[in-house]
C-alpha cells in the first residue's frame, strides 16, 4: 500500500474519500469538497452530529465514489489522537470492499501533525497477522492519497515508523517455536548498517552472566544475548536493552494455564529494541545507538534454576531467585551491566514487560517509568506527548531498595505483593551505577488485553509499543 501527496490530475483514480467534520464547525478542504459532493447536507437528514468517532457513509452515484464522513467532535477538543482513532475507524471499513484507492481530507489545524498521523494511523490500521493463516484477509487498498501542503518527506518517514511497527509486532506475534532466540539474532543481521555479534550459554558462563545462565539452563532453544550497534562511534552512545523471554513459563515457579498462550509476548521489550534498531537503520539517523537483546525461554525440567539458587551477575552482584517467574529482571541484569561497562554509553533505556504490578497500577494505557535520572526521565516523557505512547513515572527509592534486601545474597529477586513494580525497578538499578538509566515496564501497553482501550489501529495481538517512543527520544538528539 502505497502513501501519495494527492494532487487535482490523480482526481480521476479515487473511488472513497475520508472527509473531517467538527460538531461545530467545517474545515475548509471539507467545504471545498462539499460544494460538489453535498454530503454534509445528506448527512444531516440522517442525523448525523460529527460527534467524535461517528462516522456517515455513502455511495455517491454521481462521482461513483464511496465518501466517508468522520465526526471528529468540538473543534477546541480536537487533538491528534482523536485523528488517529477516527481514521483508522474509517479506514478500516473501506479495505473490506473492493475500493483501491483512498483520498484522505485533513481538519486542517496541524498540517504537519494530521499528514504525518493520518499515515501512520492508516498504516497500522492495515496490519493483518495472517502469516499462519491458510485464508488471507484482503486488503484492496493500493493507493492512499494524502490531501496536504507538506512535502513528502512527512509522508515519507511516518510511513517508515509505520513499517517498523508493524515489523515488531510481526515478531512479537510469532508463536514461540518460530520466534526463538537464534530467529531474532538472524532478524538483526539482516538489518543494513548494523553491527552485530552475540554471545551463547557458553559464553555465558566464561563471562560470568548469572542471570542469562541460570534462566536459560533448561531452555529447548538455545539462548542468545544479541548485541547490534549502529552509527559513528565518535559519538556518545544511547543504549536500549529489550527483554526477550521467547516463551515464559514461569519455570519451576510455573505459572496457571490460562492465559499462558500470551507468554510468547514476553519477548515483546527484545522485539521493540529490534524495530527500533531497523528504524533507525532505515531512516539512516546520526546516532549512535546499542541494542541489546537478552533472549531465552524459561522452562522447568530437572536441570532449571530454582527457587533458592544464588546467582552471579555480570557486574559481581549476588542475587537469590525466590521465585523462577521473576525471570526477566535476571537476564536484563546482565545485559545492563555488560553494555554500560563495554560501551560507555550516555544513557540507558530498558523496556520490558515485567510485571502484572504495573498492569494492575496503571492499567493498558501507561508503561511505567522509574530510573535514576530526571532530566532523562523528562525527556523521554516529551517523547512520549509526541509519540502517543503514554508512560507515567513511578518511585524507587529506598524504601523500595529495602524491600529486596537478601539475606543470604546482595539482593533477591522479588520483594513480594507490594510494589511488585517499583521493586522490580530497584532490582535493575543496581546494574546501572551512576549511568543515567529509565526502565519502562511495559506489560500492559505491549500487546491487546482484555482491558485495552478499543482502537482500530491496535488489532489484537502486539502493538508494537515502544518503537516510537524510542524513535521520538533518539531523534531529539
Amino acid at each position: 500500500m502505497e502513501f501519495i501527496k494527492y494532487s487535482e490530475n490523480l482526481s480521476g483514480k479515487v473511488n472513497a474519500v475520508i472527509i473531517p467534520l467538527f460538531e461545530d464547525a467545517v474545515p475548509r478542504e471539507t467545504e471545498r469538497y462539499n460544494r460538489k459532493s453535498k454530503i454534509i447536507e445528506a448527512s444531516r437528514k440522517s442525523k448525523f452530529n460529527a460527534k467524535k468517532g461517528e462516522t456517515f457513509e455513502i455511495y455517491n452515484t454521481g462521482t461513483e465514489i464511496r465518501e466517508v464522513l468522520v465526526g471528529l467532535g468540538k473543534k477546541s477538543d480536537f487533538n491528534l489522537e482523536t485523528l488517529r482513532r477516527t481514521y483508522s475507524s474509517a479506514f478500516i471499513s473501506i479495505k473490506s470492499g473492493t475500493l483501491n484507492a483512498v483520498l484522505v481530507i485533513l481538519p486542517g489545524i496541524d498540517s504537519r501533525g494530521e499528514t504525518k498521523e493520518a499515515v501512520f494511523a492508516i498504516s497500522l490500521a492495515s496490519y493483518d497477522f495472517d502469516k499462519f493463516r491458510g485464508e488471507k484477509k484482503k486488503n484492496a487498498v493500493e493507493n492512499v492519497f494524502i490531501l496536504t501542503k507538506e512535502n513528502d518527506s512527512i509522508i515519507h518517514e511516518a510511513k517508515t515508523i509505520a513499517n517498523a511497527v508493524n515489523y515488531t509486532r510481526d515478531i512479537a506475534n510469532l508463536p514461540p517455536s518460530v520466534g526463538t532466540p537464534t530467529y531474532f539474532e538472524k532478524e538483526a543481521r539482516k538489518i543494513p548498517r548494523l553491527e552485530v555479534s552475540s554471545f551463547d550459554r557458553k559464553d555465558f558462563v566464561k563471562l560470568g552472566m548469572g542471570g542469562l545462565e541460570g534462566v536459560s539452563r533448561a531452555a529447548h532453544e538455545s539462548a542468545r544475548l544479541v548485541i547490534m550497534e549502529y552509527g559513528p562511534k565518535k559519538l556518545k552512545s544511547t543504549l536500549i536493552v529489550g527483554k526477550g523471554i521467547t516463551f515464559d513459563s514461569g519455570g519451576i515457579s510455573i505459572k496457571p494455564s490460562e492465559g499462558m498462550e500470551e507468554m510468547k509476548f514476553d519477548k515483546c521489550g527484545a522485539s521493540a529494541v529490534l524495530g527500533t534498531m531497523k528504524l533507525i537503520s532505515d531512516m539512516k539517523m546520526n546516532v549512535h545507538v546499542i541494542g541489546i537483546m537478552p533472549l531465552t525461554e524459561n522452562l522447568p525440567g530437572g536441570n532449571a534454576y530454582k527457587p533458592g539458587d544464588i546467582l552471579v551477575h555480570y557486574n559481581g552482584v549476588t542475587s537469590e531467585v525466590l521465585s523462577t517467574d521473576a525471570e526477566g529482571r535476571l537476564v536484563l541484569a546482565d545485559a545492563l551491566s555488560y553494555g554500560i561497562k563495554n560501551y560507555n554509553p550516555g544513557e540507558v533505556i530498558d523496556q520490558a514487560t515485567l510485571t502484572g504490578a504495573c498492569v494492575v497500577a496503571l492499567g493498558n494505557n501507561y508503561a511505567g517509568m522509574m530510573g535514576n535520572d530526571d532530566a532523562l526521565r523528562e525527556r523521554i516523557r516529551k517523547a512520549s506527548e509526541q509519540s502517543w505512547e503514554k508512560v507515567w513515572d513511578l518511585p524507587i527509592d529506598d524504601d523500595f531498595q529495602d524491600q529486596i534486601k537478601s539475606k543470604v545474597a546482595d539482593i533477591k529477586n522479588t520483594g513480594g505483593r507490594e510494589g511488585g513494580a517499583e521493586t522490580a525497578a530497584a532490582f535493575l538499578s543496581r546494574f546501572v551505577g551512576r549511568t543515567p538509566w529509565v526502565h519502562l515496564d511495559i506489560a500492559g501497553t505491549a500487546w491487546t488485553q482484555k482491558n485495552t482501550p478499543k482502537r482500530a489501529y491496535l488489532p489484537p495481538g502486539a502493538t508494537g509499543y515502544g518503537v516510537r517512543l524510542l524513535y521520538e527520544y533518539i531523534k531529539q538528539k
